[in-house]
């Protein structure tokens, strides 16, 4: 019997989506209010994004399968995909239309809790909401302001005033994900995508620090072999692939959106040396952190 060909995964980083459409970024925060016409959103494109991003579908109808789960996503559907998600794209209708709230990691880490890592807990879990008219149009009214606030350039205060009206946007995103979860329960997952899913999360919550398969398996009390073998015959990609294509986004990240040095983002991201940090950016990606740099 032969076996099922793997799917090509394609990594999409943050800074992938700069100058998409009318976006304009604040570091790593960009808001779209165009149609969701990406390069990568086609059918039958499989992919997963970095970062967190929020958006507010305004027309027409898209089929997604998130973590191994299908969903509709149609006017007035919230979509929410945490970082790592693995999604498929099944089926988009042509007057397909979303707005989207784009951030990395480090903006949700920011924000105090309930939003920080419960938000994305609760993403995995309903990464696709279907609203009522009015709770969309109240959404719709914080992306009219927030948008607005964005694109006050010429106010000093535009990045702090911005962030802090997203994380009310997640506030309240925080009370519908609760209200969602006590009108239909916890969300049942068969055990290899609930496996995933919880390694995803440990993933975005420690791969700044942990670099290694062991830690993770220890954590989800399996051995490393075990792991990484449920994880790639799920996702295509074995543990060691998503810690390190998880390390080279954020890299890229901040090598394109700070000036940082290369020894203050080895220290950051934990390498124990900036030697081994640009060995392992340059196995990576065929070129060093500084190359990388220039080209952008």
């Amino acid at each position: 019997m032969k076996e099922k060909p793997e799917k090509q995964v394609e990594i999409i980083d943050v800074g992938d989506l700069i100058d998409v459409g009318k976006s304009h970024s604040i570091k790593n925060f960009y808001i779209s209010s165009q149609s969701l016409k990406y390069k990568f959103f086609r059918e039958g494109f499989t992919f997963v994004f970095n970062g967190f991003s929020v958006g507010l579908c305004l027309a027409g109808h898209c089929r997604m399968r998130i973590s191994g789960r299908n969903y509709d996503i149609v006017a007035g559907s919230l979509m929410i995909l945490s970082p790592n998600q693995l999604t498929e794209i099944v089926s988009v209708s042509e007057d397909f239309q979303q707005r989207s709230i784009i951030v990395s990691l480090d903006v949700i880490l920011e924000f105090p809790s309930p939003v920080d890592l419960n938000i994305m807990n609760s993403a995995l879990k309903y990464p696709v909401i279907p609203l009522q008219d009015h709770k969309a149009e109240h959404l719709s009214e914080y992306y009219d302001f927030l948008e607005k606030q964005y694109e006050e350039t010429e106010n000093s205060y535009r990045e702090e005033i911005s962030k802090t009206l997203l994380y009310a946007l997640m506030l309240e995103i925080c009370d519908i994900f609760r209200s969602v979860s006590g009108e239909i329960g916890e969300v049942a997952r068969p055990k290899p995508e609930k496996l995933t899913d919880d390694f995803l999360l440990l993933l975005t919550k420690y791969y700044r620090t942990e670099h290694e398969v062991a830690f993770y398996a220890d954590r989800l009390n399996r051995t490393p072999k075990y792991l990484s073998s449920a994880i790639k015959r799920l996702s295509g990609r074995s543990v060691s692939d998503w810690i390190s294509s998880t390390l080279i986004s954020e890299i890229k990240l901040l090598l394109k959106v700070t000036d940082k040095t290369v020894l203050e983002i080895s220290e950051d991201l934990n390498f124990s040396s900036p030697s081994v940090f640009v060995q392992f950016f340059r196995r990576n990606t065929g070129i060093t952190p500084l190359q990388y740099r220039k080209q952008q």
